[in-house]
C-alpha cells in the first residue's frame, strides 16, 4: 500500500474512469439507477494504492460533506452515500462528472497560466542576456 494519500481529483477521476462503462447502473429500476452507481470500495482503493477504510472515510466524511448541498428543509444532494436504496457505497455519477469537469477546468487554467509565465520569464532572461552581451 502506498503511503501517499490520493488527492480529491485523483479519487474522483479513478471512480469516473472505473465506472463510466457501467453507467447507468440499472436504468430499468427508475431514477436511482440512473443517478447513483455502487462502487467497490476495495477495488477503487487497490487501484489508488490506499486502504479501503481510509477511502471510505475520505469519501463519506470529507468529499461528500464538501459537495453536499441542501435542496429543501430536510433534503440534500449527496455526492456519496453509504446506502442508496439497495445499493451500498453509491456515488451520484452525474454530480461526480460535473465536479470532475470543474477540477479539470481549473487544472487547465493553471497549466495555461504557468506556461505563459514561463514563456514571459524566458523572454525576460533572454532580454537581460542580450543587454549584457551588447
Amino acid at each position: 500500500m502506498s503511503k501517499n494519500i490520493p488527492t480529491e481529483r485523483k479519487i474522483l477521476r479513478c471512480i469516473y474512469d472505473m465506472y463510466l462503462p457501467h453507467y447507468p447502473f440499472e436504468p430499468e429500476k427508475g431514477s436511482i439507477g440512473q443517478v447513483f452507481i455502487p462502487i467497490d470500495m476495495e477495488a477503487v482503493a487497490n487501484h489508488l494504492g490506499t486502504n479501503k477504510y481510509l477511502l471510505f472515510g475520505y469519501l463519506n466524511s470529507y468529499i461528500d460533506h464538501k459537495y453536499r448541498h441542501r435542496t429543501g428543509e430536510n433534503s440534500f444532494i449527496h455526492l456519496f452515500t453509504p446506502v442508496a436504496g439497495k445499493m451500498n457505497n453509491a456515488v451520484n455519477f452525474p454530480y461526480l462528472a460535473a465536479i470532475l469537469a470543474g477540477h479539470d477546468q481549473e487544472r487547465s487554467k493553471f497549466a495555461w497560466s504557468l506556461g505563459v509565465s514561463l514563456i514571459a520569464l524566458a523572454l525576460s532572461v533572454g532580454a537581460i542576456i542580450a543587454q549584457l552581451v551588447a
